[in-house]
Formats: structure tokens, C-alpha cells, sequence
């Protein structure tokens, strides 16, 4: 019976110390999950933008815990009508009404925080457009760009991951300096 107890004591003192560093463990998960994601959906969206030569829209909505990111292409002219950039244009879904809504070509793109559980972040960039031609960030000029950026911060607040779209399109990952970094993600 002594024996017993004392596994019992062993195991109760094991599971004292893993449990803090799992739920760590999840958090940390689930902030670059939310991160990952609206890095995917933007990578496709610029893609598909090149894809079909259409000008793609991007646009998040909300701030704190509720939030989504959405794309949505110009529509593809009627076969025999010609391509008109004038009228040819894409605009912005909104994800947070119609998720469904937000596709580039047959493609879904959207990403919602009611998949990443407690996933918050800092506030909606605006919404920015992907050009058909070359994939790059439309309306930029080299002395005047501000890049669309936004933080994710995990559900306790410990870990923050921060996503930047430079000029030519590409999104990227970095943790905010003073930040408890976390690998495989790069610091600011």
C-alpha cells in the first residue's frame, strides 16, 4: 500500500510540473496557427490573382478576439467579352457576414478566430489589392508605402507573432522585439 501511494505521489508530481508547460505549449500553438493561416490565405490569394489575372482584394475585419481575413477576386468576363480594367474589379467581401463569400476564382479564401480559439489581434489593416499581373501590393509608391500589418497574440498574451505584406506581396512572419520568441519565426 506504501508503494502505492508513493507511485501515486510520483505520478501527481509529474503531472504538476508537465501541465503548466503543455498548456504553454498550446497557446504558443494555436497564436502561430492563427498566424500560419491568414499567411496561407494570403499566399493564395496573391497566387490566384497571378493565376487568372485578376486583381484580388484582401480585407480583415474586426479586432480582438473576433476577426477574419477574406479575399475575393474580379469576376472572369463572360466568354467572348473582352477584359475591362475599368469595369473588371474586384471588391471586398465581407468575411465577417458571408464567409462564403470571399473566393478567388472557385477557391474559398477565408480564415476566421472562431478556429483559433482566444487568438486575438491588435486591430484590421486595410483592406489592400494583390495586382493580376505580378502580385504585388497596388498603390504603393517606394517613398510612401505603409506595409498592411497586423499582431496575433496568443490567448494568455504571453506570445505575439506579428505578419507584414511587403510592396511586392510577400507576407511574412516575425515575433515583436521584447517578445518571447518562438521557433521557426524570426525576430522583428
Amino acid at each position: 500500500m506504501v508503494e502505492l501511494m508513493v507511485v501515486i505521489a510520483i505520478v501527481l508530481l509529474l503531472l504538476l510540473i508537465a501541465v503548466p508547460s503543455f498548456a504553454d505549449l498550446i497557446d504558443r500553438a494555436r497564436v502561430r496557427g492563427a498566424a500560419g493561416a491568414a499567411i496561407s490565405a494570403l499566399s493564395e490569394a496573391r497566387g490566384g490573382a497571378v493565376q487568372r489575372d485578376r486583381d484580388v482584394v484582401v480585407d480583415f475585419k474586426g479586432s480582438g478576439s473576433t476577426w477574419c481575413v477574406g479575399a475575393t477576386s474580379a469576376a472572369t468576363p463572360a466568354t467572348g467579352s473582352p477584359f475591362d480594367p475599368a469595369n473588371d474589379v474586384a471588391s471586398a467581401c465581407d468575411c465577417s457576414a458571408t464567409p462564403t463569400a470571399c473566393k478567388v476564382g472557385d477557391q474559398q479564401v477565408t480564415e476566421l478566430s472562431s478556429d483559433y480559439n482566444g487568438v486575438t489581434i491588435n486591430a484590421s489593416p486595410a483592406e489592400f489589392v494583390y495586382d493580376g499581373r505580378l502580385g504585388a501590393v497596388q498603390g504603393f509608391t517606394a517613398a510612401g508605402y505603409t506595409a498592411p500589418s497586423v499582431i496575433f497574440t496568443s490567448p494568455k498574451g504571453k506570445y505575439q507573432v506579428q505578419m507584414t505584406v511587403a510592396p511586392l506581396g510577400q507576407a511574412s512572419l516575425c515575433t515583436p522585439s521584447g517578445q518571447p520568441v518562438i521557433q521557426g519565426i524570426p525576430s522583428c
